[in-house]
């Protein structure tokens, strides 16, 4: 079982669509027993509050919160993966346990340059912590019409830090999967049809989900691991 934590130094950068999306993906690739379970940090539940939308219980992973997860697995329920959403700019004591408890640690950044200049301050805290704990960087909300996110890449690499190749687009198709309970593959317009951008924001969700499932299955094969 891998533990996969969700953090950033601050809100609104997409951490809630990657857990709903992440959870998804690594279910369809794990086909053992058990499942994907999202635990929903953030006190906005924004994650149960999605799920809870599904009027269909068509969702391969459950979502349970912080208070509940005890209950969850004493019902004797088995996780294959556990994959936490934890709450918007955690302080240093937070992230200490946050890491303590994770496998790998993922950091949603948006390719804006705006969000970017909060970085130094988020690896401070990292190398104050003296993490051990295999982390990576992900840029999200990108707008594919600006050449933010190749400013970004250069950027993150300037600074060594590890950065997954895959990004997440900003597309309005993740708004309409979180008001209708879905995922941003099944969204659909106001026409009732498919939203247009939902294969391709769909793609990108894959595409980070394979990287992520990569990097746990060689951590597997690691003598530690």
């Amino acid at each position: 079982m891998a533990v996969i934590t969700i953090a950033s130094h601050k809100g609104g950068v997409g951490k809630s669509t990657l857990a709903f999306h992440l959870a998804a993906v690594l279910s369809f690739l794990d086909d053992s027993e058990g499942q994907v379970l999202v635990i929903d940090g953030d006190e906005n539940r924004s994650v149960l509050g999605w799920a809870s939308k599904n009027e269909t219980d068509s969702l391969p992973f459950k979502v349970v919160t912080l208070a509940t997860q005890a209950k969850w697995f004493q019902a004797g329920n088995r996780a294959t993966h556990i994959i936490v959403d934890t709450q918007a700019r955690p302080s240093r004591d937070d992230l200490r346990e946050i890491i303590g408890d994770s496998d790998l640690l993922i950091i949603p950044t948006p390719a804006q340059s705006l969000s970017i200049d909060t970085l130094p301050l988020f690896l401070a805290d990292l190398r104050a912590l003296g993490v051990t704990t295999p982390y990576t960087f992900l840029l999200t909300l990108v707008d594919s019409r600006t050449k933010d996110a190749v400013a970004a890449r250069e950027y993150l690499r300037s600074m060594n830090v590890p950065l997954l190749d895959g990004q997440i687009r900003l597309f309005n198709a993740f708004q309409k999967a979180a008001d209708q309970g879905v995922l941003v593959r099944d969204a659909r317009a106001e026409n009732g049809k498919r939203d247009r951008n939902a294969g391709v924001a769909w793609n990108d969700c894959m595409g980070v989900g394979k990287e992520v499932w990569e990097i746990i299955e060689q951590m597997k094969e690691e003598p530690n691991g």
